[in-house]
């Protein structure tokens, strides 16, 4: 295959991490001859200084810039460093990447992206008439924009409940002034409107998935959590294998013809069994390496579709694999994040080369 760049966003690696750096992993474990160019909002997304993850590191503005800004500043860094494939892994950056799709494309620059159809009916708010139409469960959910919605509205749950914010960060709260409390901090943090949402006791289940944009997919791994962070994150998982997961994760996405990366979050309840979908996020999960370690490399398959047109489908994912999340410490250099500040941009390179070339 031809030498290829490709420009990943997403570099957080700390205790919510993004899917870049995992993403990058994941290429890098199938083609050996690639330049990956990581696009970033912060100076300390801890992924910029990572070895073997990007070879240079660019400042994006943020999403609420607007397309223009964006698509500028993707100008000024395809003109230096050509990019053949762009993979976005953040939520927020999603609707704006398919606004860009038809300039993207003028400009050679190629990214696996649903229909903005499809995007819009897989949102929160949106969840209940989605599996309507498919035939699962979601949780009974409000949307609210102000303090008297959400009082009206948590009127009719009983604690606990559930309280989302439109893009990240879902909390259980137990009492009307926690309720209050995280609605008001939501609010400020994402702005509205947020969801509140019946609470539903069981167990936690992530399915990844790349759609074909038939209503078909090309790949698919379900997991069940297995350690969860305080913020519910998910810090290890184990591979499963269960037909009625499998069956409605396969109707969500029929229904939507998606196509590119998605993840579906599932909680099953402890009585009845059954599933209720929680959410659809637009892009890879942060766990998207650890297929990649046996065999179901599904950045690779977004590569493939863009460069040679096609998606060799993957075979099921065999159960038993699980993962364990670990931290780490990074050596960084001071003059490193502080040429990023100033510059924009940053050409990495290992600690332990940049060591070698100071002695």
């Amino acid at each position: 295959m031809m030498n290829l760049t490709v420009a990943v966003t997403g570099l957080h690696a700390g205790e919510n991490p993004q899917p870049g750096v995992g993403v990058i992993r994941s290429l890098r474990r199938r083609y050996a001859d690639l330049t990956v160019i990581g696009l970033v909002y912060d100076v300390l997304e801890s992924g910029i200084y990572s070895d073997h993850c990007a070879d240079i590191v660019f400042e994006l503005p943020y999403p609420s810039a607007g397309e223009g800004a964006l698509l500028q500043r993707l100008d000024t860094i395809h003109a230096r460093y050509p990019i053949d494939v762009l993979i976005p892994t953040l939520d927020a950056e999603i609707l704006p990447m398919i606004g860009l799709l038809p300039r993207l494309a003028e400009r050679g620059i190629r990214t696996l992206l649903p229909e903005r159809s499809a995007f819009e009916a897989r949102r929160k708010s949106e969840l209940m008439a989605l599996t309507d139409r498919c035939g699962c469960l979601t949780p009974i959910s409000r949307q609210v924009a102000d303090l008297s919605g959400l009082l009206n509205a948590a009127a009719g749950f009983a604690y606990p409940m559930i309280i989302k914010g439109p893009f990240y960060e879902a909390y259980r709260v137990a009492s009307q002034p926690a309720l209050i409390e995280q609605f008001h901090y939501l609010m400020a943090k994402w702005g509205g409107p947020v969801i509140l949402q019946e609470c539903i006791h069981g167990q936690e289940f992530n399915v990844m998935a790349v759609g074909d944009g038939r209503g078909g997919v090309a790949a698919l791994c379900a997991i069940r959590k297995m350690i969860r962070s305080q913020q519910g994150k998910g810090y290890g998982g184990i591979v499963i294998d269960d037909p009625a997961l499998t069956r409605d994760s396969l109707a969500l996405i029929r229904e939507l013809r998606w196509l590119g990366p998605m993840e579906l979050e599932f909680l099953q309840d402890e009585v009845s069994g059954q599933y209720y979908l929680l959410e659809i996020n637009p892009r890879f999960p942060a766990w998207v390496d650890f297929p990649s370690t046996f065999g179901q490399n599904m950045p690779a398959l977004v590569v493939e579709a863009l460069v040679e047109g096609r998606m060799t489908p993957l075979p099921p994912s065999e159960p038993g694999y699980f993962y364990i999340r670990r931290t780490e410490d990074i050596t960084c250099r001071v003059d490193d994040m502080g040429a990023l500040t100033s510059l924009g941009e940053w050409r990495c390179q290992p600690f332990a080369e940049s060591l070698a070339c100071l002695a």
